[in-house]
C-alpha cells in the first residue's frame, strides 16, 4: 500500500526572517521609542532564549505539543503589535491610552514584553501555565521596566507591571480578557497557527489532527480588514487547517474584546471557502 507524505511547503527560517523584520520595523515606523528599545534587548536576551527553550523541551519533546519557544514568542509578539496598531489605527484605543493612564508607547511596551513572555510558565507544567507564566516572569519584567522605565514613578511602574501580568494571565482561552492590551496578546498568540509550529512535534512521529490541521496552514496575514478594523487572512494547503481557525484561533478571539473588531477571510490555495461555524 502507497503511503501517504505531507509535504511541507514552507520555510521555517523564512517565517521567523519576516517576524523579526516586521516586530523591528512597526516600532520605527509608529515612534514608539520605548518599544524600539524593548524589541531590540528582547530579540538579544540569551536568558530569554534559554527559559522558552526550557519550556519548549517540556511541551515538544515530552508532550509532543506545538512550537511554544523561541520562535512561538517573537511571531506571537509581531501579532500582538499589528493588531494593537490597526486598531488603534482605526480608534479602537488600548486601555492605557483610552483611560489617561499613558501613550501609545506604554501600550505597546506591555503588549510586546507579555507576548513575547506569556508562554514561559509552561516550564512549570502545562496545566495553568498562564498562572505559572506571570510569577516566573514577574522578574525579568520588573528588570525591563526599570531599565526602561528609569525616572519614571514607582506608581507608573506598577502601572505598566500590572497590565503585563494581567496580560501573561488572560492569554489562555479559559480566562476572559478585560483590556485591549491583553486582547491583543491573546489573539496574537491563537493567530500562531502556521505550519511551523507543529514541523517538530510532526518530525518526532506525532501525526494527528494537532500537526496534520497545522501543517495544511501556509500563510497566516495580519492586515487591515475590509468590514472590521482587522482581517486575519489565513491561506490553507488543505481544508485539514480548519481545525486549528475552529479550535485555536476562534476560542482565543471569543474571550478577548476583539471579537467585534476582527474579521477571517479563509482560503484553499489561494480560492476562498465559507466556514458555517465562524461566529465571532
Amino acid at each position: 500500500m502507497e503511503e501517504f507524505q505531507l509535504e511541507i511547503r514552507f520555510s521555517e527560517s523564512e517565517i521567523l526572517s519576516k517576524a523579526i523584520k516586521e516586530l523591528k520595523e512597526l516600532p520605527r515606523q509608529f515612534e514608539l521609542e520605548r518599544t524600539n528599545e524593548l524589541v531590540t534587548r528582547l530579540l538579544s536576551d540569551e536568558r530569554l532564549r534559554a527559559m522558552l527553550n526550557a519550556a519548549n523541551t517540556l511541551l515538544v519533546r515530552y508532550l509532543k505539543y506545538n512550537d511554544h519557544g523561541w520562535y512561538h514568542a517573537i511571531i506571537t509578539s509581531r501579532n500582538a503589535l499589528k493588531l494593537l496598531l490597526l486598531l488603534h489605527d482605526a480608534g479602537i484605543l488600548p486601555n492605557i491610552v483610552a483611560h489617561g493612564l499613558g501613550t501609545l508607547d506604554d501600550s505597546a511596551f506591555v503588549t510586546v514584553l507579555a507576548a513575547f513572555l506569556h508562554d514561559i510558565g509552561n516550564m512549570v507544567h502545562r496545566d495553568f501555565h498562564w498562572l505559572h507564566g506571570v510569577y516566573i516572569a514577574s522578574p525579568v519584567v520588573w528588570e525591563y521596566i526599570n531599565v526602561l522605565y528609569p525616572e519614571s514613578p514607582l506608581e507608573k511602574r506598577w502601572l505598566i507591571y500590572a497590565h503585563v501580568a494581567n496580560a501573561i494571565y488572560s492569554h489562555d482561552e479559559s480566562v476572559q480578557a478585560f483590556t485591549i492590551e491583553a486582547s491583543c496578546v491573546k489573539v496574537g498568540d491563537g493567530a500562531d497557527i502556521m505550519g511551523g509550529r507543529s514541523r517538530k512535534p510532526y518530525d518526532l512521529g506525532k501525526v494527528d489532527i494537532h500537526s496534520i490541521s497545522a501543517l495544511s496552514i501556509r500563510e497566516v496575514e495580519i492586515e487591515r480588514g475590509v468590514e472590521k478594523p482587522v482581517q486575519i487572512r489565513v491561506d490553507m494547503i488543505d481544508p485539514a487547517g480548519v481545525f486549528q481557525i475552529e479550535e485555536v484561533l476562534l476560542p482565543k478571539i471569543k474571550t478577548s474584546l476583539l471579537r467585534d473588531f476582527v474579521e477571517i477571510k479563509v482560503t484553499v490555495n489561494g480560492r476562498p471557502i465559507k466556514l458555517s461555524r465562524i461566529v465571532l
